[in-house]
């Protein structure tokens, strides 16, 4: 069954905004840093399985193929891999490590849908829409499959309110919207018994 963000003013889910006061980005060297995504309030009945409100976030101006993190302390994650993060490297010849680039906070909340278009779409639940071969991660702490949380696409239309980027000719749309290597997907995955979650992309 799949389910779509829907912008929704008295949602109980948001995509984008500022990091939260009490939520502690966890220290990093990747280009850029982290991104705050947003949340999904476990409030919600269709995420009552969840241990805790997710606070999201992922390094999305880098090449990290994966980023797998440990929500023991909900707020305060620590990255487990990759363990390197001052290798990681950018398709996005603009940015550096002192880059800072802050999303408007959408509310939104879930429908259930018999169809998605992408291209419309900020996210999907429930199942995901795979642009590549489907890759459920397994939990590097337990070993056990990861389950799906949340997939957030790249024509949101969700816009940034601060950028200190200054971006080469035909480059400003990937600083002006959230998106995930230009025109792909970014997979969410938890468990939510060892708390560990896994931000994975594909493009097309």
């Amino acid at each position: 069954m799949k389910y779509e963000l829907i912008r929704n003013e008295k949602g109980k889910h948001q995509i984008g905004g500022e990091t939260p006061l009490d939520f502690i980005i966890p220290y990093n060297e990747f280009i850029a840093g982290f991104q705050y995504l947003g949340f999904i309030d476990n409030t919600d009945p269709l995420f009552s399985w969840l241990p805790f409100r997710v606070n999201l976030i992922h390094p999305i101006y880098t090449d990290e193929y994966s980023v797998y993190l440990d929500y023991a302390n909900p707020n305060s994650p620590l990255i487990i891999e990759p363990k390197d993060t001052a290798a990681s490297t950018s398709a996005f010849d603009e940015i550096d490590k002192n880059s800072k680039i802050i999303f408007e906070g959408v509310k939104v909340s879930v429908e259930e849908k018999d169809e998605i278009d992408e291209f419309e779409s900020i996210g999907i639940c429930g199942e995901p829409d795979w642009l590549q071969e489907a890759e459920v991660p397994k939990c590097p702490k337990s070993g056990n499959p990861m389950k799906f949380l949340c997939q957030l696409g790249s024509f949101s239309n969700i816009k940034a309110t601060y950028s200190n980027v200054e971006p080469t000719d035909g480059m400003e749309q990937y600083f002006e919207n959230l998106n995930f290597w230009c025109d792909g997907d970014l997979y969410i995955f938890i468990e939510p018994t060892s708390k560990a979650m896994c931000y994975t992309m594909q493009n097309t």
